[in-house]
């Protein structure tokens, strides 16, 4: 059987690119190597009784536009905000943020008189310079070295950079090209505060804090949405599975086909053309165009090949950097979590939050370094999430489910050590850690998965545990991600297409390379035709 396109792997963007192609009349097929599509936005039961989104876990970047052209609600995606911001310190201090003004502005208050007003300012910028990027999000970057017709297409962000006040201009290279730590040391007196806004780049970097470029995150983290509020953060009822089968069920309503445990084993090349796939057990499937939703570096070495690449563009796919490596951990607890720190009143919130566990300025850094060399942090970053607080379709009544990602940790191990030996002890260290602000946390566990950087990898095909499928650094991002010859989606392979996180605007689950990408490959199959 041959079709018009086929999209290895069934991860959101996959399955966003999917849908649109199937809106657009292609007769289109997913396969996915695991038995579950979704990718890494899956919920799955990870002990009797006890549901979760084992690896992505949060909403902020899934594009409006994708929800609304794919009718994603109808197909069951239903938003949960987080209600409030629950900040903690090594030193067991608490700072419960809930968006209510007067209690924010008294929260701040506690460390500086100025800094509440600094962080309006702040996001007021950010939102601003925004500006420039958000209309990129959606629009494939510009090839390097093009004409006239290539320089046309920077027009949108050309005017809105135009359109910015000369300070807007100044902050938003900042932004691109300075430190997060010469930034927030300039925006922030207090050294509390100044600590909470340096974690925001841990989760979604690898890199020092002092390095040029690291403070790109702020907008990872800041222009996504959520129904709507940029930079809010929320879940998906039923766990990020809910998405990716509400992606799955718009596609099957355009006629998208998907097979599971269909593990692809070659992209099959002919006169230098992408032609179909070969599947693990040697069954051959054919099509016209290719769509690759695995990471580059899967994609050209393993599925394509050294062989049927240009020369020299297989060497640079081979020192693409990756670094987001995680380690994600899904708890089953008996009883709500305790923060030793809050009152019962904000706790209640608290529970309902997403929250973060931030080392100091110190131990960042010393992590950072740390985990560049293979070693194991002393004092890990923690982002946590308790769905069961809103969604009562994950744990038995009076239980809960708890989401943690812990970073940094290298997928590389130094000392010959393997992760397999490891990993539980490591996942002892974090639970010590958390402990001490939620004193009753241990006792109340009952069960437990650990992803290790290598799970994330053997399990979900997740290239050196990089969530992201490739650093977000400055020159592997927009015109150069992952590759000049392939960040407008086409490679040079001609029929083969990349479609994921790999790709512009990158990681994180906002389905728009997703989008972008089938954007481009309609347009190619109409002018086929």
């Amino acid at each position: 059987m041959t079709f018009d396109a086929i999209v290895v792997g069934g991860g959101h963007n996959g399955l966003a690119a999917a849908a649109y192609m199937g809106k657009a009349g292609m007769k289109v097929l997913v396969l996915e190597r695991r038995a579950v599509l979704g990718g890494a936005a899956v919920t799955e039961t990870f002990a009797p009784g006890y549901r979760n989104s084992i690896a992505s876990y949060t909403v902020s970047l899934l594009r409006p536009e994708v929800i609304d052209e794919l009718e994603l609600k109808r197909h069951g995606y239903m938003p949960i905000p987080a209600k409030g911001y629950l900040n903690l310190f090594s030193d067991g201090e608490a700072l419960l943020l809930t968006g209510d003004e007067a209690s924010d502005r008294a929260v701040y208050a506690r460390y500086s008189n100025s800094d509440y007003d600094s962080m309006l300012r702040f996001y007021a910028a950010i939102d601003r310079t925004g500006s420039v990027l958000r209309g990129m999000w959606l629009r494939q970057p510009p090839p390097l070295g093009g004409g006239i017709l290539d320089i046309v297409s920077l027009l949108p962000g050309g005017r809105a950079f135009i359109k910015l006040s000369p300070e807007d201009r100044h902050f938003l290279m900042q932004l691109f090209v300075g430190s997060a730590s010469s930034l927030i040391d300039r925006t922030f007196e207090s050294s509390r505060i100044r600590n909470k806004f340096l974690g925001h780049c841990i989760s979604s970097s690898f890199s020092s804090m002092e390095a040029p470029g690291s403070a790109l995150p702020f907008f990872q983290n800041t222009l996504g949405e959520f129904e709507g509020v940029r930079g809010r953060w929320g879940m998906a009822r039923g766990g990020m599975g809910a998405i990716t089968q509400a992606m799955a069920a718009a596609g099957r309503s355009f006629g998208v086909e998907y097979r599971v445990s269909a593990p692809v084993e070659r992209v099959l090349i002919e006169t230098r053309r992408a032609v179909g796939v070969r599947l693990e057990d040697g069954t051959e499937i054919r099509a016209s165009m290719v769509l690759a939703n695995t990471d580059p570096k899967r994609t050209f070495l393993k599925l394509v090949g050294r062989t049927h690449l240009p020369e020299g563009f297989a060497e640079d796919i081979e020192n693409l950097r990756y670094g987001h490596a995680s380690l994600r951990m899904n708890l089953g607890l008996s009883q709500a979590p305790r923060f030793a720190a809050l009152s019962e009143a904000e706790n209640r919130i608290a529970l309902a939050s997403a929250i973060y566990v931030y080392p100091e300025r110190s131990e960042i850094e010393a992590a950072y370094r740390a985990a560049s060399i293979g070693h194991i942090p002393d004092a890990p970053y923690i982002n946590a999430m308790i769905p069961s607080s809103q969604d009562d379709t994950l744990a038995p009544p009076g239980h809960h489910v708890m989401s943690l990602l812990c970073k940094y940790y290298p997928y590389r191990l130094a000392g010959c050590r393997n992760w397999d030996d490891i990993r539980e002890d490591v996942a002892d260290q974090i639970l010590d850690k958390f402990a001490r602000h939620v004193p009753n946390l241990k006792s109340s566990i009952v069960a437990r998965q650990v992803l290790s950087p290598l799970d994330l990898e053997r399990i979900f095909g997740l290239t050196e545990g990089d969530i992201f499928h490739g650093r977000h650094d400055l020159d592997q991002i927009f015109s150069l991600r992952p590759h000049p010859k392939s960040a407008q989606y086409r490679t040079p392979v001609a029929g083969l297409y990349l479609c994921g996180s790999g790709t512009h605007p990158g990681g994180g689950v906002s389905g728009a390379p997703g989008r972008n990408a089938a954007e481009k490959v309609i347009k190619d199959w109409r002018r086929s035709g």
